[in-house]
């Protein structure tokens, strides 16, 4: 019994004394929590939230004297413009474009009292917040009045387009499920190509060849991250197939919204990310002595990646320098493809960010081959 409780602490010692192990004990329950936290306690206010300051714009056609003031609308959050009628197509096609909020279309000689034949069409687009959030917040008030004096009808009209829908269902999901897979295809692999080798005392013979330890680690490198493109592009691949039909939708409908320069974005983030994410496990899987323990260190990692994923849900990445974080300046740069609104200056600064830094962590990665301590793990 004595020599029982001897092996139980020293391999309790031996835990508590390694800071890789208690890290990769204890985070993924903190990042669990932290994403069950952002998905229960605010995703889909982060999804629907407009801005307290901003001013809706509503258009009307034959609204009667005083509308505004008949239903309570705050004349600070709304714009109100009065249309005539040969400018309905227009103003229609301005909210399919997500340019305007709203149009209400009243009967004419409409009155609230209600009347034969009297009723409101309320225009919206869904694939836009807050066109959504101004028709939420008119319907309600819309309902109450209709409840004081039922003798007119609502009609609500969606003026959303195929694509908007499926651009809005890709920003939303799309840059978590990428980097998911994209970061999965590299722990799968990378891991075993150096703490592998390293367990199963290859890397020591190879250290020793003429080759520069440089070279090296730019080979490791190299060769995983062409590797891990490979298992990306598959996995993003099975992704735009299937959100269509997800959707309801035939194959590839939605995807022709995307360009050749969405395409070309979309490429370079995917390949610049693959780099980084391949080099953030290089070195990682370096500190380990074994493929079990470069897994267990490299777990935490992935989800982080959908923490920091998630977060694009909320908006952010107005300015440039939000393009500079590692992980989260691809997840906003994809978000923004997805949604057909990608800012041009922050694609090109994720990827030339994530580049810059797979480079240093190359420099990294060759320096630690160059340290016998490491190599050796004692």
């Amino acid at each position: 019994m004595k020599e029982f409780w001897t092996i139980v602490k020293k391999e309790l010692s031996r835990f508590f004394h390694d800071k890789r192990l208690m890290i990769a004990l204890f985070l993924p329950g903190i990042l669990i929590y932290i994403v069950y936290s952002l998905i229960g306690g605010g995703l889909i206010d982060g999804l629907t939230s407009v801005d307290e300051n901003y001013e809706y714009k509503l258009y009307t056609l034959n609204a009667p004297s005083g509308f505004s003031t008949e239903l309570g609308l705050d004349d600070e959050k709304w714009k109100i413009v009065e249309i005539q009628a040969n400018d309905a197509e227009k103003i229609k096609a301005k909210i399919q474009d997500k340019t305007a909020d709203l149009y209400l279309e009243f009967t004419p000689a409409f009155d609230f009292s209600g009347g034969e034949g009297a009723g409101i069409a309320v225009y919206y687009n869904t694939a836009k917040t807050e066109s959504s959030a101004a028709y939420s917040l008119l319907g309600a008030l819309l309902s109450v009045k209709q409840f004081d004096a039922p003798k007119f009808s609502t009609l609500p009209v969606d003026l959303v387009q195929e694509d908007d829908m499926a651009a809005m269902l890709f920003s939303s999901v799309g840059p978590m499920l990428v980097l998911t897979f994209l970061f999965t295809g590299c722990a799968s692999i990378a891991p075993e190509s150096i703490a592998g080798e390293k367990e199963r005392g290859t890397f020591a013979t190879m250290l020793v060849t003429p080759v520069k330890r440089n070279r090296i680690a730019l080979g490791k490198i190299l060769s995983l991250s062409i590797l891990s493109v490979l298992s990306g592009l598959c996995s993003f691949l099975g992704l735009t197939l299937s959100l269509p039909k997800l959707m309801g939708s035939q194959v590839g409908s939605g995807l022709g919204a995307y360009g050749f320069g969405d395409y070309m974005m979309l490429l370079g983030i995917v390949i610049s990310s693959v780099l980084l994410i391949v080099s953030i496990i290089s070195v990682v899987s370096t500190l380990a002595n074994s493929v079990k323990e470069a897994t267990s260190m490299v777990g935490p990692l992935t989800l982080l990646v959908v923490v920091l994923s998630i977060l694009t849900m909320f908006g952010g990445g107005e300015g440039w320098y939000w393009y500079l974080i590692p992980i989260y300046n691809s997840a906003l740069a994809l978000s923004g493809i997805f949604s057909l609104s990608a800012p041009l200056l922050g694609v090109i600064v994720s990827t030339v960010v994530n580049l810059i830094y797979a480079v240093l962590l190359s420099v990294l990665l060759a320096k630690m081959f160059d340290s016998e301590r490491i190599i050796s793990g004692s």
